[in-house]
């Protein structure tokens, strides 16, 4: 098993270069870099808007090394690492409480990463350090528990774990939704603990996490307000419930995307050739999904004494002490409540509207790959837990090197952005502006010597307006006597894009057409100034 986990590391690695590449031909990407790099010395009163929800942590790594030599491949490796690391945290913590087994298979199945997967934990801004931010809180509330239990809990302990755990996870929580899935997670598992015990370790375990929740939320609406102050904002991105009539489809939202994160989204695909592994994979995600809730409900259901073996799966515990009881149960109840957490807020409002999505479930990803040990309580559920779990990683690895690594935007790629620089700087012009599926990419492909703005239609008599997410306002303020450009998009596979050249800019000085759909038009002024 072992093996298998570092073979799916491995291919990862050398797979790395390749899916660097394709994650930032993808704007929203490529955005969370351009972004950052060009914030520096803006104008007063200028805005960066950074899209839909407010990725400050990466944010605040970027703009703190972009000073550094090589902060460019810096900022592309860090996610990657920082992905890994997270994903080896979880792994630990399951090792901690629920024994080697499933430690080991928590750590296979988050190495075995799916596409989904990958563009979701290997990416700045796509919700994937909700990972590192769980893992530090159980690890944070059974370090605790387990000094209470010991009597050795003193306040210089508790200060030395608390003020960390307080500061790390405030900056988390600037995340809407890591709040959604991490808040209930750390008030339900001692609070569920205290509601089994009745015991003085359990009420101390209970007020930590109520402190560490109050103050981590007080400092992340601070973090947020300084942020704001300082220009850098979010566009709104509401939650809203969904209808009573879309719940069924939030389920079924629910299921697709939980295979897609495994790998096995075979739902609408022909039953035929690869798709059948891929159905193979579906199907052990989702018998996992459904014996880890049935687990649940049983650990829920009966007396805490007579499932802390079961909890514990193949961890040496002591039957009747209390303390091997406590850490398998408080860990269970933890990633149960942000499993069950980040299922039902997925599934009741209107982030499932988009299937496959899979960093809106990230979360219950993570918890389901950590809960995984508590199927391991018996020498044949143990045997046959490995069987699925070494199943699936084999599986996911055939596909890596099968399919390789597809590219996740339609951005052009760094020879297409290299003829836009080299016409566009022939005839005296670097700035520009074109749809918003091609401006990061071209920017972040050439080094940023090329700096191309993105734009949406709007009903205005010109007819294109600058775009609303993912923008520094001070981009669209008119230069005089500056040339620019203006790249067009007429490929039917990019949405929205601008496919011709408004009447409003003029006439061009020159124009050129650069692979397929793509056309360059440079303008003797700021086209700027033309926009609605």
């Amino acid at each position: 098993m072992a093996l298998i986990g570092a073979a799916n590391l491995i291919v990862l690695l050398v797979q790395a270069s390749a899916l660097i590449h394709s994650q930032y031909l993808n704007a929203d990407n490529a955005s969370a870099l351009v972004l950052p790099a060009l914030a520096g010395h803006l104008p007063a009163g200028a805005v960066v808007n950074i899209g839909n929800h407010p990725w400050y942590e990466p944010w605040w790594f970027m703009r703190a090394t972009v000073g550094l030599p090589g902060y460019r491949q810096l900022w592309e490796v860090a996610p990657l690492l920082g992905g890994v690391l997270s994903s080896a945290a979880v792994a630990a913590c399951a090792w901690w409480a629920l024994g080697r087994v499933a430690g080991l298979c928590c750590a296979v199945v988050l190495f075995a990463a799916s596409e989904v997967q990958r563009w979701t934990l290997y990416v700045p801004e796509a919700h994937g350090l909700i990972l590192i931010h769980l893992a530090v809180l159980c690890a944070a509330l059974m370090f605790v528990q387990r000094r209470a239990l010991e009597g050795r809990l003193t306040l210089r302990a508790l200060a030395i774990v608390g003020i960390p755990t307080i500061v790390f996870t405030g900056a988390g929580l600037t995340d809407q939704l890591m709040a959604l899935a991490g808040l209930p997670a750390l008030l339900a598992a001692p609070l569920l603990s205290w509601w089994r015990t009745r015991t003085h370790p359990s009420l101390v375990l209970l007020a930590f996490a109520l402190v560490t929740a109050v103050a981590s939320s007080l400092l992340a609406l601070a973090l947020a307000h300084v942020m704001t102050d300082a220009g850098v904002v979010h566009a709104p991105f509401p939650i809203n419930f969904v209808g009573s009539e879309a719940i069924l489809s939030g389920l079924q939202h629910l299921l697709v995307t939980v295979t897609a994160l495994g790998g096995g989204e075979f739902f609408g695909a022909p039953v035929s050739g690869s798709n059948l592994l891929t159905f193979l994979v579906g199907l052990l995600t989702l018998f996992a999904l459904a014996a880890v809730l049935r687990a649940l409900w049983r650990w829920l259901t009966v007396p805490a004494q007579a499932t802390a073996q079961a909890s514990a799966g193949s961890a040496p515990v002591e039957q009747g002490h209390e303390l091997g009881r406590a850490t398998p149960q408080l860990f269970v109840a933890f990633w149960g409540a942000a499993l069950l957490a980040s299922g039902l807020v997925f599934a009741l409002t209107s982030v499932s509207t988009i299937p496959s999505d899979g960093r809106y479930l990230i979360a219950g990803w993570t918890a389901l790959a950590a809960l995984l040990g508590m199927l391991a309580a018996t020498g044949p559920a143990r045997m046959a837990l490995l069987a699925g779990v070494g199943v699936f990683a084999v599986l996911n690895l055939h596909t890596e090197l099968q399919v390789g690594v597809p590219s996740s935007g339609v951005g052009p790629n760094q020879v297409l952005a290299g003829d836009i620089e080299h016409f566009v700087r022939a005839h005296g012009a670097s700035v520009g502006y074109g749809s918003y599926w091609d401006s990061a990419p071209v920017t972040w492909e050439t080094h940023l010597r090329v700096r191309l703005y993105p734009l949406e239609a709007c009903p205005t008599p010109g007819g294109v307006c600058p775009f609303s997410n993912n923008q520094i306002s001070s981009w669209y303020t008119p230069k005089p006597g500056m040339r620019t450009f203006l790249l067009t998009d007429a490929r039917p596979n990019v949405p929205d894009a601008i496919a011709t050249p408004p009447a409003s800019f003029g006439k061009p000085l020159a124009s050129e057409t650069i692979g397929e759909g793509l056309t360059v038009y440079v303008y003797g002024h700021d086209v700027a100034a033309d926009l609605g």
